[in-house]
């Protein structure tokens, strides 16, 4: 029979985990909806930008600008990899980076990472080659904008041929889904399709000019093609942003939900603890009684 002292000691550790476990689950939850009114905020800007350059795309296709080159060999490509600088957030960077290594084994060119996120740093360096990191800098103003600059820089002087932005994109609060989207080259016909968008709340939308607003004919100035070339960097860095607030928002998801899983599983395991706790405690009492009734008899 085990040690009721022991149990005892057992129950009174789960259930300080369990306190634990409960309190990050609360913070994450909190969390999630702070990073949904982030990027519901940036919604109206970015809805806007996509309908412009979709616009000056159709009618300036065959211009030759930078950002829309489309290489003839794709012999170097560039990944921005988002994943969480702490752990406890389940399966999401392990599904994450499951998702990128299928991706990785399609591709003969010579890989290059961009982590955000310090889970990402080993994986990156194992892959291809570490170009920069930006898991320490909690300004994601700041942020975007040097991975935009490191990304269009690296792309114009050719020596990336695509980059990619790899996150975990928010679904639903049990369900977050890997996500290898390419970002450049930019390409005059899917923006024509239109672009994807998610309003993390569990749906997805396409930004189409006849479906969200409708838009007169402007006059651009000093032309088109100079607007379009200008407004191509700002088209990128809202798609970076909008996969920062995506994932996010999946982190903390995920860490609620794994949270919630380990309070439930403390709660169960100090119920059975508890039990058996009670079962060797009757235990040792019975056999005291048992003892001294023993004791008793041989004394008549």
């Amino acid at each position: 029979m085990a040690n009721p002292r022991l149990i005892k000691k057992r129950v009174n550790s789960i259930k300080n985990i369990g306190k634990i476990t409960k309190a990050l689950e609360m913070v994450s939850a909190s969390r999630v909806q702070k990073a949904q009114e982030k990027a519901i905020r940036a919604k109206p800007y970015a809805n806007m930008i996509n309908e412009l350059v979709r616009r000056l795309a159709e009618k300036n296709a065959s211009i030759d600008i930078p950002l829309m080159r489309q290489p003839e060999e794709i012999k170097s490509d560039l990944f921005i990899l988002i994943s969480t600088n702490r752990g406890l957030a389940g399966s999401l960077n392990t599904n994450l980076f499951r998702e990128i290594s299928q991706f990785l084994e399609k591709k003969n060119s010579k890989h290059n990472f961009v982590t955000v996120g310090k889970k990402g740093r080993v994986f990156a360096m194992q892959k291809g080659q570490f170009v920069a990191d930006f898991s320490e800098s909690k300004d994601l103003e700041g942020k975007v904008t040097d991975i935009v600059k490191l990304a269009i820089k690296g792309f114009v002087t050719e020596v990336y041929d695509e980059v990619y932005i790899v996150y975990s994109d928010f679904l639903t609060a049990l369900l977050q889904e890997p996500i290898v989207k390419r970002i450049l080259p930019i390409k005059a016909e899917e923006l024509s399709e239109g672009y994807e968008t998610g309003d993390l709340l569990g749906r997805r939308e396409k930004i189409m000019g006849s479906e969200t607003t409708k838009v007169s004919n402007f006059f651009y100035e000093p032309d088109p093609v100079t607007v379009l070339t200008d407004l191509l960097p700002y088209y990128i860095e809202i798609q970076i942003a909008e996969s920062f607030y995506e994932a996010e928002a999946s982190e903390h998801s995920a860490r609620m939900i794994a949270m919630k899983n380990a309070s439930d599983n403390a709660s169960e395991l100090t119920e059975g603890l508890s039990l058996e706790y009670n079962k060797a405690r009757q235990s040792m009492i019975t056999t005291e009684i048992s003892d001294i009734t023993t004791a008793q008899e041989s004394l008549k």
